[in-house]
Order: C-alpha cells, then sequence, then structure tokens
C-alpha cells in the first residue's frame, strides 16, 4: 500500500512537463506518493481541452515512473457535476427549485445562487436528472478514461467528486424539484404534494427529502459509483455541510445513507479547528459510513499556512480514531497565481515550504496512523442520528448545536459513542426529540456508563479537550486537542501532555537529565523575507530602519512600486520559493540609511503581496509598518527569533559521560541535531528527543541544531490583515501565532 498521505496539487498557471518531473520529485523526495490533480483558480490551461489533457498525461506519465499514484478530480473548482461549466450551459441540465412560498407558491426555477467566477455558468447543475449526469460523466470520467484507460487501477487510483448538492438554488421558501416530483410524492405516500405544503402537514419534509434523497443517489451517487467501479477505481470525495446535520439534510437527503454508499467515503474537514463546535458530528458521520474500503478526509486547506507539524499529527490521529486511513492534504499549489482569486486562505503542502522536509517525519506517522484506523473499539453508548429530524428542520434555518453539544460532552468525558442510523443495538441509544434534545442529560450518562475516565487533571477531574480512544485489543491512543500544555495523570501515571501531543501509550521511557547551559552561535542560511501591506485603499508602507540595511525589493509582476517617490528597477526574481519567483520581480541591492523610508504600491494581496523586502535583517512587525535591524549573532535558550527560512545554532560542548540523548524543550519547528556534523535525528513534535552513539560520551564535539520555518512569516501580520480589511470571501483558520526559531531549554538525557 502507498503512503496515506494524498497531495491535492492545484494546478496553477501552464505548467511544462519539465516543472512536472521537478515538481513530482520533490513530492517524492519527502515522503509522499500520491497526488490528487485539481482544477483550481489560477490554471490557464482551457479545462477538458486538448491542451488540458496533455498536462494531466503527463503528471500521469511521470508518476507512473516515480511509482506514486494519481487520483483524478472530477470537475473545476467545486462543486462538482458541471465539467467546468458545459453542463448548465444546457438550460435543462440546470438543478430547479420550486416554491413554497405564498406569493410564488409552486413557481419552478433554476435561478443562481451564486455571483463567484469561480464557479460554471452561474447555475448549478441537475444532480436529480439522470440524463444531466450521463452527460457529466461523459463531459468527465469518459474523457479520462478514452485518454488514460490503461493507468485505470494502477497508476489512477480513484476519481474525488467535491460537494455534490441539490440544495444549491434553494432559498428559505423553496425546496428542490424534479419534474414529475408531484406524481413520485403521491405514489409513493399516497398523500397530494401541493395540499401537504399548504397545510404544513408535520411529515412533509421527511417524506419529501427522503423521495429527492432517494433520487439524488440513483441519478448521481449510483451512477458514479458504478462507472467507477466499471472501471476499476474508486468513487471518492464529501457531500455538501457534511459537518452540520440538518444543512446535511437539506443538501444530501438521507446523509448517512448517501456518504455510506461512496466506494471511498469522505469528509471535509479544511478548518483543523480542533477545539470547533462541529468536529465531533463529522467525524461520527465517516465512522458509520467508512467501508471495506475505508474512509478518506480533505485535510488542512483554510489553513493557516503557519500550522504545526503537531497539529497536523494530532489531526491524522484523530482522523484514525474514526475509521479514516487515507488523508488528502489541501492544497499544494504549482505556483500560488490562485491567490489572486482564492485570496483568503492558504495552506501549501510542497517545497515553497522551508520546512517541508517534516513530511518525511509526517508521512511515517500517517502509516502509522492508517493501522490504528483498522482496529475496532467497543462503544459504551450510541446515538440515534436524527435524519427525520433534521428534515423537519431544514425551513428554519436551525443549527445543530444541541446535538454538537451532546457529542463534545461525550467525547471529552471520554466517553466512547457512534452514530447509528434505524438498526437495532444490545446497548443504550440516545434518542433525540424534534428539537435535537437528547433523551439523557452528560450525568445521567455518565452514571449509566459508570466508567472512570483513563486521563484527569491534578485535581481529579476530567480535563476538557482530551480525546480518549480505548481499542479492543487494549492498545489505547490519547490526544491533546485543546487541553493547556501540563501534567495530567493518565491511569494514574502523573504525565506531561504538551497541546496537539499524540500519546500512543503511557509507557515512556523515564530518564535523568541535565540541562546544558552555554552561548550558541547563530548562522542564517538565507534571507529574511517579509511583506509591506497596503490594505483597503492605503498605497504607502513605513519601513524604519534602526541602523543602515542592505535591501532588495521583490514585486509582483505588473504591479510596480516607488521607494521614497522613486520607482524601483527591477530584474528577474531568485529570492522567493519555487511556486512564486516566476510571478514576481526583484530589484538590485539596495542600502536603505538609517531612518523612516515610504514604498508606495497599490493593488495588495494578503497571500499575494504587492512587495516583499529581503535582506539580512531582523524584522520587527508592528501593525502595517516594520522596523529592521541586524540580525542576531550569539543565542542563549530562551530568547525567541522572529524570522523566515532555516536558522542553526552551533556550539563545541562536552558530551557528558553515561549521555545517551539530548532533548530540546520549547519548539514547535522542524528540527534537526547533528553532533560533529552527523545528523542524530529529526522531530516534528514533542517530545523533540534525539538519541546519540555511547562513544560520543567524554568527547567534545560541535553541536548544531537546525531549525525550518514554514512560509507564513513572509506574509506577515495576518491577523491584522483579517481584523482591518473590509472585504474577504471565506476567512481561513485564524494564524495559530507568530512563528519563532529557538527554544526553552536542552537537556543532556542518561
Amino acid at each position: 500500500m502507498k503512503n496515506p498521505l494524498i497531495i491535492m496539487s492545484a494546478i496553477t498557471g501552464k505548467p511544462t512537463r519539465d516543472e512536472i518531473q521537478k515538481y513530482l520529485k520533490s513530492l517524492f523526495d519527502n515522503g509522499i506518493r500520491q497526488v490528487l490533480l485539481y482544477p483550481r483558480a489560477g490554471c490557464e490551461i482551457e479545462y477538458l481541452s486538448e491542451e488540458w489533457f496533455l498536462t494531466i498525461g503527463n503528471f500521469i506519465e511521470i508518476a507512473d515512473q516515480l511509482n506514486m499514484c494519481i487520483w483524478l478530480y472530477d470537475d473545476f473548482n467545486w462543486p462538482s457535476g458541471d465539467a467546468g461549466g458545459r453542463v448548465t450551459k444546457i438550460e435543462e441540465y440546470r438543478l430547479k427549485a420550486i416554491s413554497i412560498a405564498r406569493e410564488s407558491f409552486g413557481q419552478v426555477s433554476a435561478k443562481s445562487q451564486h455571483n463567484s467566477s469561480l464557479f460554471g455558468e452561474k447555475f448549478f447543475p441537475n444532480l436529480l436528472s439522470s440524463d444531466c449526469v450521463d452527460y457529466f460523466i461523459k463531459c468527465t470520467h469518459e474523457e479520462y478514461y478514452k485518454r488514460f484507460g490503461k493507468y485505470f487501477g494502477t497508476v489512477i487510483k480513484g476519481i474525488f467528486t467535491d460537494e455534490p448538492s441539490i440544495g444549491y438554488c434553494c432559498s428559505e421558501d423553496s425546496i428542490p424539484y424534479y419534474e414529475g416530483a408531484e406524481e413520485d410524492y403521491k405514489k409513493e405516500f399516497k398523500r397530494d404534494f401541493f395540499e401537504d405544503i399548504r397545510s404544513e402537514y408535520n411529515n412533509f419534509y421527511p417524506c419529501f427529502v427522503e423521495l429527492i434523497s432517494r433520487r439524488f443517489k440513483e441519478c448521481y451517487i449510483d451512477k458514479l459509483n458504478s462507472w467507477c467501479k466499471n472501471h476499476n477505481i474508486l468513487m471518492t470525495g464529501h457531500l455538501m455541510c457534511d459537518d452540520d446535520p440538518v444543512h446535511a439534510t437539506k443538501h444530501g437527503g438521507n446523509y448517512l445513507e448517501n456518504l455510506s454508499s461512496f466506494l471511498l467515503p469522505g469528509i471535509d474537514e479544511i478548518s483543523t479547528q480542533l477545539d470547533g463546535r462541529n468536529e465531533m458530528s463529522l467525524f461520527g458521520s465517516i465512522e458509520y459510513a467508512s467501508g471495506t474500503n475505508g474512509a478518506m478526509a480533505e485535510l488542512f486547506a483554510l489553513g493557516p499556512c503557519d500550522m504545526s507539524y503537531a497539529k497536523k499529527r494530532c489531526m491524522l490521529y484523530l482522523c484514525a480514531c474514526h475509521k479514516i486511513d487515507k488523508y488528502f492534504l489541501a492544497i499544494s499549489h504549482l505556483d500560488i497565481r490562485g491567490n489572486l482569486k482564492v485570496t483568503d486562505f492558504f495552506n501549501n503542502f510542497c517545497d515553497d515550504q522551508p520546512n517541508f522536509g517534516g513530511m518525511r517525519l509526517l508521512s511515517k506517522e500517517a502509516e502509522i496512523a492508517s493501522f490504528y484506523a483498522k482496529k475496532d473499539y467497543t462503544p459504551q453508548i450510541y446515538i440515534r442520528y436524527p435524519f427525520s429530524k433534521c428534515a423537519r428542520l431544514i425551513s428554519k434555518c436551525i443549527y445543530s448545536d444541541k446535538f454538537f453539544k451532546l457529542l463534545n460532552d461525550l467525547t471529552y468525558n471520554q466517553i466512547q459513542w457512534k452514530l447509528i442510523g434505524n438498526e437495532s443495538v444490545d446497548a443504550p441509544v440516545i434518542e433525540l426529540d424534534d428539537m435535537l434534545v437528547p433523551n439523557l442529560t452528560i450525568d445521567e450518562i455518565i452514571q449509566l456508563i459508570g466508567k472512570k475516565p483513563i486521563v484527569v487533571d491534578e485535581n481529579g477531574d476530567t480535563p476538557r479537550g482530551i480525546f480518549v480512544r480505548c481499542f479492543n485489543d487494549g492498545s489505547i491512543i490519547i490526544l491533546n486537542l485543546f487541553a493547556p500544555s501540563d501534567y495530567y495523570y493518565v491511569n494514574g501515571k502523573r504525565t506531561y501532555l504538551e497541546l496537539h501531543q499524540v500519546l500512543l501509550s503511557n509507557e515512556e521511557e523515564a530518564y535523568k537529565v541535565r540541562a546544558l547551559h552555554c552561548e550558541f552561535n547563530v548562522a542564517y542560511h538565507n534571507p529574511n523575507i517579509v511583506r509591506l501591506m497596503y490594505l483597503n485603499e492605503n498605497q504607502a508602507s513605513t519601513i524604519n530602519c534602526l541602523q543602515d540595511i542592505d535591501t532588495t525589493f521583490i514585486l509582483r509582476k505588473g504591479q510596480g512600486a516607488c521607494l521614497n517617490n522613486q520607482e524601483i528597477p527591477v530584474n528577474s526574481c531568485t529570492l522567493l520559493p519555487r511556486g512564486m519567483k516566476e510571478l514576481y520581480t526583484q530589484s538590485l541591492n539596495t542600502l536603505l540609511k538609517k531612518g523612516a523610508h515610504t514604498i508606495c504600491s497599490q493593488n495588495d494581496f494578503k497571500y499575494m503581496p504587492s512587495v516583499f523586502v529581503a535582506g539580512d535583517f531582523s524584522a520587527l512587525i508592528e501593525n502595517d509598518s516594520l522596523t529592521l535591524d541586524k540580525r542576531k549573532t550569539s543565542y542563549h535558550s530562551g530568547e525567541i527569533i522572529y524570522d523566515y527560512g532555516k536558522i542553526s545554532f552551533s556550539k563545541e560542548v562536552l558530551v557528558p559521560q553515561d549521555a545517551c540523548g539530548i532533548e530540546i524543550s520549547g519548539t514547535t519547528q522542524y528540527t534537526k541535531v547533528y553532533l560533529n556534523n552527523t545528523l542524530i535525528g529529526e522531530g516534528i513534535a514533542y517530545p523533540f528527543i534525539f538519541k546519540f552513539d555511547k562513544e560520543m560520551c567524554g568527547k567534545v564535539a560541535l553541536l548544531k541544531i537546525e531549525q525550518y520555518s514554514s512560509i507564513a512569516p513572509i506574509f506577515a501580520d495576518v491577523d491584522y490583515w483579517d481584523k482591518n480589511v473590509k472585504e474577504s470571501q471565506w476567512r481561513g483558520t485564524p494564524s495559530t501565532t507568530k512563528e519563532y526559531f529557538g527554544f526553552e531549554k536542552i537537556y543532556w538525557l542518561f
């Protein structure tokens, strides 16, 4: 089996075969063996043209040479079903709704629900039409098979469908419609369709949604499933609004049943807010739907791009605890030009990230996580998924907050639960009323279960934010999703749990420790790079130099800038990462004298700035201005260095007798440790422990610690941007913190 990390690669620009070769090889060299090809904003090739298929062919052939696997994506951007606008150009293939409002009762329309240039022809495809879906398959799936059929089932593993929905065209006073719906309703339920709407018949919505759901499944899900099965690949992806049962019902009908029909069912977990309200609803649903092919999750796309490896690793294991064994990581752009259209969130799984080498370690963790995903556990209680109740609520614009609270309370009281549909189980079942209120309180459930939690705090209380999964084979996963980093008792043993820590066993090795106190030399392996910010209509940014500073300005192509009222001349760019430099130009070296300088520009974007400044400096970022100074050349533990790229700390040290390793505390950066230029280990998450051979003991050795940042520092204070920008599309997950280099303490281990 190939490594379960699957990179969602956004095809941007017009990549040549040589560029594709270098890109895929960089993924391969960093532990990635599977790629999904994602037609997305920023692509400059006509979708489904011969040039498009030639580009896809280059990816497939090179992946075959590298022994990598490819997953296809079935549309341009999202949602699926439109073939990049080809389907909805045909009027009868546009999704329709019927009005239930008094003034327009019974009117059928296919009115657009979006004005975005991201999507098709401003209509949504009619996924309740068998002919429409046949045409969609003809435009996409059949065209791929015609050209690349010999790779299906070998190099090509599956096709991803993204957020198909029957609810896109519906406002609050309309419901999905297809020709003949009234007759089907009468035949199925022996009642009059329009009369039941007028009389507000209590069971109208459960009946009608069941009817529409079955039609959606037959016309869309089953057709795609059958096509993929017949062509020896997997149909995968996820449905719309899958994190909220009420809205999932509106957009996908009988959600659990329809999701379970996917050959490889999946969920959309791109926000990665581990302390979010709806996290557990999402995971409960995919666990229910998981089948013989496992399950998948789309992860991380809303960023932020400074998300730590520790948090990513924690999310992989949380997925595994809910039967998810394939992890689609979003997004890896060939270059970042798509940020001119999708402007407000950015995460990037490619070598633009200085810390991308840490993916090799994350890929190993993914293999372990996928192993745990295949284990079984015994629920202590079940929750009946409230499909019929949700169907009654879809016209009332009610969110599922009480349902979310129930699942969160169960989870953080360390009670093992599962969702069920209409089936019977030999265990306690929580039932929900018409407003999704459970028939048992959490205290009653705890009393009913009668089992003490595995993890408690120092006061003996159950801490909120700790996730525990106990498998039938006796193994345990403990995840600190959002509890404070602190000491807890794990099965009675006092144990330190760092935020986002993954604990697979509480049988940790015990070491004696001795702190290492010394001054390190600091080496910077690249220029610092940081953007200048032009918010809203502002066209001027300030740099304050505390000393004379050598700098280079980097300007987005087609976007000029002036330094102190003088235009900045530029040539080709060499300083930015691979996926950015072709989109930028840069100036010659410019000496900025001590004092304030004004740089004017405009048309700035959050993740595609107009102007960067680079050089051998430290940068203090204060709102939309920069203060530049010389970089530090020496370092003591506990200090903080804000910078970008790669930094190393080195010092000759006497390795103590009987020492067996080094521990570094107080960092979240991808870190490598060397003794006498020999790598003794690398880490991406707590605990950062690095072992070495006894032959080093008693000798003087050069200790070198290398750390790598994400790409995030070059975008400066995006939190400030979010708080002050006037317009935005979809706000990404908030930045985690200001990234910094350094560490709190270093210990010798004995």
